[in-house]
């Protein structure tokens, strides 16, 4: 089946509540995987609309959850990664003030690649209330503007039955603006943040 077929099926399907929870099931297991988070967030909306964003909502702090159980169960041997030693190294949990400075830790987690913010933040010894309180925060606006940029390609399919983007929809050019802006500032502080860091 062609890849426009699909895409139109899924778009304009008549999904019932056991392809929700199916669905719901699948992303708490899939956000606590090395997955990327925005492919699931994307499939959620374009499947079931503005219902997908509110599975997306309820999903990952769940997923993360996981994630944060095992992590702390395997701490000891993540922490002898090479990648996660460098990060730790000299007690780095203990000694860099951001760590304890809860707007940067949700700026980081908005910012951070989903699944690795999520194993970084339990090495922290955080709490699991204010891990919970920091992934729900800080994905919020990712989740939302991943929505609104998806339901806007999908209204369009619906309304032309073709895979056609309405380039003048300002939920989508608005958004995807916002996105890649948000993505690339977060970025440049995140590696500004570490790299200054790693000098001390």
């Amino acid at each position: 089946m062609p890849i426009e077929e699909i895409l139109l099926y899924l778009a304009n399907n008549n999904f019932t509540y056991e392809y929700v929870l199916i669905f719901f099931i699948l992303s708490i297991i899939g956000f606590s995987l090395p997955i990327p988070y925005t492919l699931i967030i994307i499939t959620n909306v374009y499947v079931f609309g503005w219902v997908g964003f509110f599975l997306v909502i309820l999903s990952v702090p769940l997923g993360s959850l996981i994630t944060f159980f095992y992590v702390k169960k395997f701490s000891n041997f993540i922490r002898k990664m090479k990648f996660f030693h460098k990060i730790f190294q000299n007690k780095l949990n203990n000694t860099i003030k951001f760590y304890n400075n809860i707007y940067v830790l949700i700026f980081i987690r908005a910012t951070m690649p989903f699944f690795l913010a999520s194993v970084i933040l339990p090495l922290t010894n955080m709490s699991i209330n204010k891990y919970l309180y920091i992934t729900i925060i800080g994905t919020f606006s990712h989740i939302l503007l991943c929505s609104l940029i998806t339901n806007s390609v999908r209204d369009s399919i619906i309304n032309y039955n073709d895979i056609v983007i309405s380039w003048n929809d300002p939920r989508f050019f608005l958004s995807l603006i916002i996105l890649f802006s948000f993505v690339y500032l977060g970025k440049k502080i995140n590696t500004k943040l570490f790299n200054d860091n790693n000098k001390k």
